[in-house]
């Protein structure tokens, strides 16, 4: 091999940095002689350079460079969208072509990767991963055949090297659609949620009439006529608080490409604008505080609270400027603004001549009509006045024997408490449970239902909070005074605020508090509905469900889990909006919605292929884009020249890479030589010296 320059290298025996500190040391000494004008001035020059020089160590490498090959990145659309018509075909028949075009070319490289996406297809990020595992320098251009429903296209994309995009799928193909543009997160209970939401279908005039059905999670529908191809707005009623759900179905036509994403889900949820609660209590006493506390530090509550002191007959000689300013509005609160409420608590109250029995009657049918009651039972509800002798009492999940228990006790979570989600937070292990403060009165009382659920029980295990649902209402009660110990910490205290907060919560049909809640999920293999009911009371026996597509009920029974919840599969396999009913031993329906959320990804919401994503980032990369039923380019092999497609060609470039190949190295200035050589000129300068 003919040594060049390029050959040439150093390999110093020590760091640049010392190595260079000694050049500079030399250099000043030899300015230093000659300006002194000392003898041997040109020998100790000579002496000093060779040293340095054997130091740098020069050398000729025996190399060679052998000719790399040219990778070609070819990244395979395999996601759920190249399922559709004959796109998998074309994908395959493309591969072959590419293969079979360049087996017997060795300066070029094929790396073919798939690229699979259920939800979306992010091919750039792919594309990203696999360059950062090559050398940029070989890298001859990048070839993605696809449907062109990319969805992580970059802004701007510098490659160094061409992309070309091959296109399958037809050009004629057609997918109407509904795309939502404007969602609504959340929604005032009572009041309707807008969204905006356009039903695309390009064989129709801008604002032709589409007749859309709107299916209600109630089960009910009703038709829309929406504009094609405009954004139009929609709304859906908010009935509660809570996830609200409703779907839009348009009709099918033949030679869709996709039918999915002729369903639109939308899902809301609803928040109440203030929650409202009447707060009325007998004479003061600690526990009133508790309540007062909690209600007010909660910013989404508005609370009204009275204290009856007094009947109004009762005379006495207080000064008129300490009596209240105002009457109790019993009018007002009773007959003109009850149903506002959406919690009355009897905190003690009894009933002193003040409310008449009629207004409590009106409160029992303010509960039945979707309301909700909570009283908290003292010495008092027992007396003549109390509200155990009144309709009230008789709507009250426990009736009340008579007798009052004076006695330490500490409240404990009895097994429906465990389950229950007002309770379930703070019950504890079986194995554990919670060291709570003790409380010493407690009226006796009995459920007075089946339908009554006991979560707390206290002395002798006799029901302390009960719970109990009244038709479209609910009402619990509470049978003793003392929690307000808890607060104090009286004997460690409890988690008063805890359970006040949660109770109050269910009572006002929070959803998450929801005892009876049926949850369901997608099975594994996506073929099944499974049904989770977290159930008190009576035993869970049938679940049904519709079809979405066909509409075809399909029955499941339920099987309880180790957790003590209990268990359904259903068989339907198709997505959409499914409404599922579950039924107990004594035919109490619970109902629930299911939404497959996958249905409208990414990937589906618009399934045409299209080159139009794709054309700009394409061709800021000077690459080849077309569809693969109109034929594959000619590929081409070329330099350098930014010029890498034309109308029916596509180029990738011919790369300058390559490999050295190291065969021996050869030091021009070997150490005995260069030790002999100094000796030498030593030697010679001491004899001239000399003389």
């Amino acid at each position: 091999m003919n040594k060049s320059w390029q050959d040439f290298q150093i390999a110093p025996l020590i760091d640049m940095g010392w190595l260079n500190i000694l050049i500079l040391i030399c250099i000043v000494a030899i300015l230093l002689f000659a300006a002194f004008r000392l003898r041997g001035t040109i020998w100790r020059a000579i002496a000093m350079a060779i040293m340095v020089l054997a130091l740098i160590a020069p050398q000729f490498t025996d190399q060679d460079r052998e000719k790399l090959s040219d990778i070609i990145l070819v990244l395979v659309d395999r996601s759920a969208s190249q399922n559709i018509g004959s796109r998998a075909e074309q994908t395959d028949a493309a591969i072959s072509q590419i293969r079979n075009h360049f087996t017997d070319d060795p300066t070029i490289e094929l790396r073919f990767e798939d690229v699979p996406g259920e939800t979306d297809t992010r091919m750039f990020t792919t594309l990203d991963r696999l360059l950062g595992g090559i050398p940029r320098e070989r890298l001859g251009g990048v070839v993605m055949i696809t449907d062109g429903q990319i969805h992580d296209i970059p802004s701007s994309l510098d490659l160094g090297a061409p992309l070309h995009a091959l296109i399958t799928g037809r050009d004629d193909e057609r997918d109407r659609r509904l795309q939502i543009h404007q969602t609504a997160d959340y929604g005032i209970v009572g009041k309707n949620a807008d969204f905006m939401v356009e039903a695309i279908d390009h064989s129709l005039a801008q604002g032709s009439p589409v007749s859309v059905r709107m299916l209600h999670e109630d089960g009910t529908e009703r038709n829309l006529i929406l504009p094609a191809n405009e954004p139009h707005r929609v709304t859906i009623p908010v009935p509660h608080a809570g996830p609200v759900i409703a779907e839009l179905r348009m009709d099918e036509t033949a030679n869709e490409t996709d039918q999915t994403n002729n369903r639109l889900i939308l899902e809301t949820t609803g928040v109440r604008d203030r929650l409202r609660v009447l707060l009325l209590s007998g004479e003061p006493h600690p526990g009133e505080r508790a309540w007062r506390n909690l209600l007010r530090a909660d910013p989404g509550v508005d609370l009204v609270h009275f204290t009856i002191l007094r009947p109004p007959e009762k005379g006495d000689d207080t000064p008129i400027n300490e009596l209240a300013l105002i009457p109790f509005p019993i009018r007002d609160l009773f007959e003109v603004r009850l149903r506002q409420f959406d919690l009355i608590i009897f905190d003690r109250y009894q009933m002193r001549g003040v409310l008449p029995s009629h207004y409590l009657e009106k409160v029992v049918d303010y509960v039945k009509w979707g309301g909700a009651a909570l009283v908290v039972a003292g010495p008092e509800y027992l007396g003549p006045d109390g509200l155990s002798n009144t309709v009230l009492g008789d709507l009250m999940p426990a009736t009340a024997t008579g007798r009052m228990i004076e006695q330490p006790f500490v409240p404990q979570v009895n097994a429906a408490g465990r389950i229950h989600p007002v309770t379930a937070p703070i019950a504890g292990s079986i194995n554990t449970p919670p060291k709570w403060g003790r409380w010493y009165r407690q009226v006796e009382t009995h459920e007075a239902g089946n339908d009554v659920m006991t979560l707390l029980v206290g002395a002798d295990d006799l029901p302390l909070l009960t719970l109990r649902r009244i038709e479209e209402g609910r009402a619990a009660m509470l049978s003793s005074d003392q929690m307000w110990l808890w607060q104090r910490g009286h004997n460690g205290g409890g988690p008063i605020a805890e359970l006040l907060r949660r109770l109050s919560h269910w009572l006002m049909k929070e959803p998450a508090l929801d005892e009876n809640t049926i949850t369901t999920e997608r099975s594994a293999d996506g073929n099944s509905l499974i049904l989770t009911w977290r159930k008190i009371g009576a035993e869970p026996t049938i679940a049904t469900g519709a079809n979405p597509e066909t509409g075809i009920v399909v029955r499941a029974t339920f099987e309880q889990q180790s957790d003590q919840t209990w268990q359904a599969t259903l068989p339907i396999s198709e997505r959409g909006l499914i409404r599922v009913q579950a039924l107990d031993g004594k035919d109490s329906a619970q109902t629930a919605l299911h939404v497959d959320r996958d249905v409208l990804t990414s990937e589906r919401r618009n399934t045409n292929s299209t080159a139009d994503l794709l054309t700009d980032i394409v061709h800021a990369n000077d690459g080849y884009i077309g569809r693969i039923e109109m034929g594959l380019p000619e590929f081409r092999r070329m330099r350098d020249d930014r010029n890498w497609h034309g109308s029916n060609w596509a180029g990738l470039m011919e790369t300058e890479s390559y490999r050295t190949v190291i065969g021996g190295i050869t030091n021009l200035l070997p150490l005995p030589i260069i030790a002999i050589l100094v000796g030498l000129i030593c030697l010679f300068g001491w004899r001239i010296e000399s003389k």
